[in-house]
C-alpha cells in the first residue's frame, strides 16, 4: 500500500466527508483509511479481487464494520441503485480511458450520487514513462491528455456540477514492479465537484 499524494491527503484532511462513500477503483487502498476515518460507510471497489482482499486485510478491525468491498468493471453499469452515495472518490485511473468511455463512467457516477453529493477525483495529464534504456514505456491505446485540454474535458463532463480544480504534479519516481521497470512522472488535476440539488429551495456549497 502506497503513502498517497501529499495534496490529495491534505484535501482529505480538510474537506467535509460524511454519509456513504464509494472508493472507485480503490486499488491498493492507499486512501481508504482516510475515507473510513470520516465517512459513515465506505464501499471500496475494483476489478482486481486480490487487490480488494489485501485492502480488507490491511484495514484495522475497528473500521471493518463500516467497510464493504465490491468487484466490478468501472466501464460497465455500476451495481448500485440510483442515489446510493453521498460521495465518490477515484484516483489514479480515469486518465487511462478515452473520452467516450470516460463520459460513460461519469454518467454512472452521476446516477449513483445523491443531490448535493460530492465527487473527488485526480486526473493525470502529461504522463511521461521512460525505460531505463531511455526508450519510452508505452501502454497500448492509452490516451495522451495534456493539462489544458483535460481541464476542459472535466468541465464539460461535470457541467451541471459546482467544480473546483487544483493542479499538482508527481515528480519522477521509479516503478520497480513494472516489467520492465520504468521512470514515471506527470501533472495532475485534483477535482472536487458537487452535484446540484434537485430541490430549488435548498442549496449546496463546496466546503
Amino acid at each position: 500500500m502506497g503513502d498517497g499524494d501529499e495534496d490529495t491527503l491534505e484535501l482529505l484532511k480538510k474537506i467535509e466527508i460524511s454519509g456513504k462513500w464509494l472508493n472507485l477503483t480503490a486499488g491498493d487502498g492507499r486512501y481508504n483509511l482516510n475515507l473510513l476515518e470520516k465517512a459513515d460507510f465506505v464501499v471500496a471497489s475494483d476489478l482486481d479481487e486480490s487487490a480488494l482482499s489485501k485492502l480488507w486485510q490491511n484495514t484495522p478491525n475497528k473500521f471493518k464494520a463500516r467497510l464493504q468491498t465490491k468487484v466490478f468493471d468501472v466501464t460497465k453499469k455500476f451495481p448500485f441503485e440510483n442515489g446510493s452515495f453521498e460521495g465518490v472518490f477515484c484516483t489514479g485511473t480515469l486518465h487511462i480511458f478515452s473520452r467516450k468511455v470516460l463520459k460513460k463512467i461519469i454518467l454512472e457516477i452521476d446516477r449513483i450520487l445523491r443531490p448535493c453529493g460530492r465527487v473527488i477525483v485526480d486526473f493525470a495529464t502529461d504522463v511521461k514513462r521512460t525505460r531505463f534504456d531511455g526508450k519510452p514505456y508505452i501502454i497500448k491505446d492509452e490516451p495522451k491528455y495534456i493539462l489544458a485540454e483535460a481541464k476542459t474535458t472535466l468541465r464539460n463532463l461535470f457541467k451541471n456540477y459546482k467544480t473546483e480544480m487544483n493542479e499538482s504534479e508527481v515528480p519522477e519516481e521509479i516503478l520497480k514492479e513494472a516489467k520492465p521497470p520504468y521512470k514515471f512522472s506527470c501533472k495532475f488535476i485534483l477535482l472536487i465537484a458537487e452535484k446540484n440539488n434537485s430541490d430549488p429551495s435548498a442549496s449546496c456549497s463546496l466546503r
